[in-house]
């Protein structure tokens, strides 16, 4: 018995430390800072793409020839416009100039045209900063399956350079960008029916003789030929007309068919009993 208890003691302190640091663990840690990120990183894919909320700015580091990415979400009824100011590496003289460009995808890696705004932009030599900014068109809530038209969602940007000197690449360049989204008040509403398309009772020659009050008569008058003979008016016509006239034509055709097959084969089986 002694022994137990020992044996029960020494598993009991050697059990304190992890005790105690489970509750330690489950106790939270103070931040270390309390204020937020102010700006967004980019990414280098569209993967790895740094979230981007309007207002907000974001910053890029990286060597020329790099891939910035960045998204953000937006909405029906609003036109996001995306500004990016480049900061040109020191160059040495006599270097060409070079181009950056500013492209927005949709969710789908679609690229998006831009309905305002400078998306490519082209710095000299001695330049020192490149500024471009592209406007998408207005978001719509829905559209056609073949079209193009931005829907609601998440939309990626990305800058890079277009064209350089080879002996540029590689050079330390920073980027800032800015996103806004303006609300756009005439948008252009999606029409709804408020009561069903459907036919007038009389047919649609009917709307114009119950606009003017008249009646319009069912069958047309009949001639003088058909009261002499006292055939129906109309009769044929409506038996050889609409709907009747494709059986007629296709039993008439099935007939045609038949004789000519068996008159085939009759020639064909005894030809002396026809030509001799």
């Amino acid at each position: 018995m002694p022994r137990l208890l020992r044996a029960a003691g020494v598993l009991t302190l050697l059990a304190l430390p992890f005790l105690g640091g489970t509750a330690h663990a489950d106790t939270p840690s103070p931040s270390p800072s309390g204020s937020t990120a102010t700006t967004a990183p980019a990414g280098t894919t569209f993967r790895t793409a740094g979230s981007l909320v309007p207002g907000q700015n974001a910053q890029a580091t990286g060597a020329v020839g790099d891939y910035f990415y960045w998204s953000f979400q937006a909405q029906a009824g609003q036109a996001p416009t995306v500004t990016a100011t480049v900061q040109l590496p020191t160059r040495a003289a006599g270097q060409g100039a070079e181009s950056w460009r500013l492209d927005l995808y949709d969710g789908l890696r679609r690229a998006q045209p831009c309905v305002a705004g400078s998306p490519q932009a082209q710095a000299t030599a001695d330049a020192a900063s490149v500024q471009l900014s592209c406007t998408l068109p207005t978001i719509r809530s829905w559209a056609e399956t073949w079209s193009d038209d931005p829907l609601p969602g998440t939309y990626y940007i990305r800058l890079t350079v277009g064209t350089l000197a080879e002996q540029d690449l590689g050079l330390p360049v920073s980027a800032q960008l800015t996103l806004a989204t303006a609300s756009v008040s005439s948008v252009p509403a999606d029409g709804s029916l408020s009561t069903p398309l459907t036919l007038p009772a009389g047919g649609p020659s009917s709307t114009g003789a119950g606009a003017s009050g008249t009646t319009a008569s069912a069958s047309p008058a009949p001639t003088t030929a058909d009261a002499a003979t006292g055939s129906s008016p109309g009769f044929f016509s409506r038996l050889f007309s609409g709907g009747n006239a494709r059986w007629w034509w296709t039993g008439a055709g099935a007939v045609t068919a038949s004789l000519t097959g068996v008159l085939g084969f009759t020639l064909t089986r005894h030809p002396r009993r026809w030509f001799s």
